[in-house]
């Protein structure tokens, strides 16, 4: 637990013990007691660990904790975040995808193939279903496969949720579902997440280290499958890294920075998260025979990167040095091999360079200092404010309960009109601030409808034209009925990729710049339009310190709080993993038109039983016509796409988030309002019937008064 965290829970026994003492009317503290239970530590920091395939991500994932856990050199037909918690005793969360997702998925990737001939979407469970599956994967052949393009990424995910099905059936159920692996079964979720056959089926995992070193709240996060020729897995680490708060970028010094790597790093630029960035130089230190040698591949990563990412420094550490190193301190028996480069390495003049021990040390220590950070933004604040509210109430109760306020009686109507035009100017900023929010939000609406709505938003017209633009594949035609259904199926396969593509790429940017300009305009409305009422609010509560200073009351210093429009910057949607709240959904068009063309197909095949040129030139015409039918219906998913992403932004984003804020900044000024003011009269009759109950409420005040001291500090 942190320090902020871990006040929490005397804080509200000394509320809650004041609030026994006096009553709950005259404590006043039942705002805080509520706000205060219900206030949890600050959201978990995340540590996104990036990069291209075989670069050392999950090796130094593992190097960082200092445990071999993640396996290492995973494909890329799935794309997995392994999330890496502290956590009492080893656990791991396996959150498995439903049986309509996987359908889903399946027919998506067999449409024309073994699917959508008839209009019926596949269904794993089905044994009919898997034999035409199997069928259609044979009769492709190797020769096909070997063309490359969308074939690959579909016939490999098609094969490994084949190979996967009789494992993984018995924990499957129509939703998805979380299995949890105890300390008993926890290597098990190697399987799930090395195996493709197994983790085709997994959509998040999650695991829970003792003795990892992490501080508690934070997360490192493995990104695999951005490589991935499916553009839904680059958009899965987009949406990971979208809520990171740092990311590190891992090159390999085996091949330095890739083609892959600048698409990687300019899609992290787009997305506004390059200042959040690190990056590190992942060396085998066999690979290179001096120090001079790896110092040039460090220095030229750098440069390679300078035209995206400026000038950067780039620590160079050995990954698999640093785990086994941590392996063997830690008591565990390595292999052989793992001995014998250990005794290399040592030899190494290249391990000069290794900075591995301080780059672990930077990585925790930015960690343990972000999570300080949030932590004294959600709940040391709070603390603060309410140890302060709370020490002013016990002062006036111990002034109370000492019969030193008879000579305030006289004046007590005065101090009653002050917490009154208190009261009054609180109630007139609240009114205001969801005033203002409501009328801020209209006009965020009507901006997001210029970027996004398909029917005229910038953005939306500059998507649905690259949209028309996209080629169609070159195709090879013959008389051969099979060669033509097979092209078919792969002038959908690369428009649908090229498509998603788009989305992924430019759309999902784009969009997120969008977002967070409406987001600026409009927190900086609403902060504008509140000023003139949080001012009376603060005259008023100055008035009534002034009055009770005068009177011998304690006071609670009032400082405005600021308005934070942190809340709703981060949390950003992409449209390309937009969600369909009813309706028809793209999949189900798609099987729509594969039916209407399968019988349209059988129907010419029918009437040209005659020579082969006069099938050729069928099929030719055919499958320009089908491409043009696959860009139609791309452009009309395209914009459901952004209809509903344009809702979504509107109501989800923009809306939820506008009302946050009013409400966050409405309870900061309510609280220290509340904290201000108290009622005199009401306090002295709680005393007085305490006092005709022979409680000894001095000694008690005082002892919650010290308790007090180092929470208000």
């Amino acid at each position: 637990m942190t320090k902020g965290s871990d006040e929490l829970q005397p804080m509200v026994f000394l509320l809650e013990t004041f609030r026994e003492l006096v009553g709950p009317e005259a404590a006043g503290v039942d705002p805080w007691i509520e706000r205060l239970k219900g206030l949890e530590a600050a959201g978990v920091l995340r540590v996104a660990v990036a990069g291209t395939v075989k670069s050392g991500k999950s090796t130094l994932v593992n190097a960082l904790v200092g445990q071999d856990i993640l396996k290492r050199g995973a494909g890329i037909i799935t794309s997995l975040v392994t999330r890496v918690r502290p956590g009492p005793e080893p656990r791991a969360f396996l959150r498995l995808k439903g049986w309509a997702e996987v359908n889903r998925e399946i027919t998506d990737a067999a449409l024309l193939l073994a699917a959508g001939h008839d209009g019926r979407s596949l269904d794993l469970r089905s044994d009919a279903d898997r034999r035409r599956i199997r069928a259609a994967l044979a009769d492709l052949g190797e020769r096909v496969l070997a063309e490359g393009g969308s074939f690959d990424r579909n016939v490999a995910l098609l094969r490994a949720y084949l190979d996967g099905y009789e494992r993984i059936r018995p924990w499957l159920a129509e939703e998805p579902r979380t299995l949890e692996l105890g300390s008993d079964r926890f290597a098990e979720h190697r399987e799930f997440a090395g195996d493709d056959a197994l983790a085709v089926y997994v959509d998040d995992l999650v695991l829970e280290l003792p003795d990892a070193g992490l501080p508690p709240g934070t997360e490192l996060g493995d990104c695999q499958g951005y490589d991935s020729p499916n553009p839904r897995h680059r958009e899965k680490v987009q949406a990971y890294l979208m809520g990171a708060h740092a990311i590190l970028y891992v090159v390999s010094s085996r091949v330095g920075i890739r083609q892959a790597d600048l698409r990687f790093v300019r899609d992290i630029k787009a997305l506004g998260l390059l200042d959040a960035t690190r990056f590190v130089l992942n060396a085998d230190l066999g690979e290179h025979p001096t120090a001079e040698d790896l110092a040039d591949i460090r220095d030229r990563v750098a440069a390679e990167l300078a035209p995206l990412a400026g000038e950067v420094e780039v620590p160079v550490v050995s990954a698999l040095r640093g785990l086994l190193s941590a392996r063997q301190a830690g008591g565990a028996a390595l292999e052989r091999k793992e001995e014998l480069l250990l005794a290399l390495w040592e030899e190494s003049p290249a391990k000069a360079l290794d900075g591995f021990g301080s780059f672990r040390d930077g990585v925790f220590r930015t960690l343990a200092e972000g999570r300080s950070r949030e932590v004294e933004r959600t709940v040391r604040s709070a603390l603060r404010s309410a140890a302060g509210a709370l020490k002013a109430r016990v002062e006036s109760a111990l002034a109370v309960a000492r019969q030193e306020t008879d000579r305030l009686k006289a004046e007590q109507d005065t101090l009653a009109r002050a917490r009154q035009e208190v009261e009054a100017s609180l109630g007139a900023f609240e009114k205001a601030v969801q005033a203002a929010a409501a009328e801020v939000r209209e006009q965020a609406f009507r901006r997001v409808d210029r970027v996004f709505h398909p029917s005229g938003g910038d953005l939306a017209l500059s998507f649905l034209d690259k949209v028309r633009a996209i080629p169609a594949p070159r195709v090879e035609t013959s008389g051969d009925r099979r060669r033509f259904h097979r092209e078919m199926a792969r002038v959908f396969q690369e428009m649908k990729a090229s498509f998603q593509a788009l989305k992924v790429e430019e759309l999902n940017p784009r969009a997120v710049e969008a977002i967070r300009a409406v987001w600026a305009e409009a927190s900086g409305a609403l902060r504008e339009a509140a000023r003139g009422p949080a001012e009376l609010l603060t005259r008023n509560v100055e008035a009534y310190n002034r009055e009770a200073e005068r009177l011998g009351l304690p006071v609670t210093p009032f400082s405005p709080p600021e308005l934070d429009p942190s809340i709703g910057r981060r949390v950003i949607p992409l449209p390309s993993a937009v969600t369909y709240a009813g309706g028809e959904h793209p999949a189900d068009r798609m099987l729509a038109l594969a039916a209407q063309w399968t019988r349209k197909a059988a129907s010419g095949w029918a009437r040209r039983l005659v020579g082969r040129g006069g099938r050729k030139g069928f099929a030719e015409g055919m499958l320009a016509d089908w491409a043009e039918a696959v860009r139609e219906t791309l452009l009309e998913e395209a914009r459901s796409n952004l209809l509903h992403y344009n809702e979504q932004v509107k109501y989800q984003v923009v809306g939820r988030n506008l009302d946050a804020l009013a409400d966050a900044w409405i309870a900061a000024y309510r609280e220290l309002a509340q904290a201000a003011v108290q009622d005199l009269s009401t306090l002295e009759r709680a005393v007085d019937r305490r006092r005709g109950e022979k409680v000894d409420l001095i000694p008690r005040l005082e002892g919650i008064r010290e308790a007090l001291e180092p929470l208000a500090a």
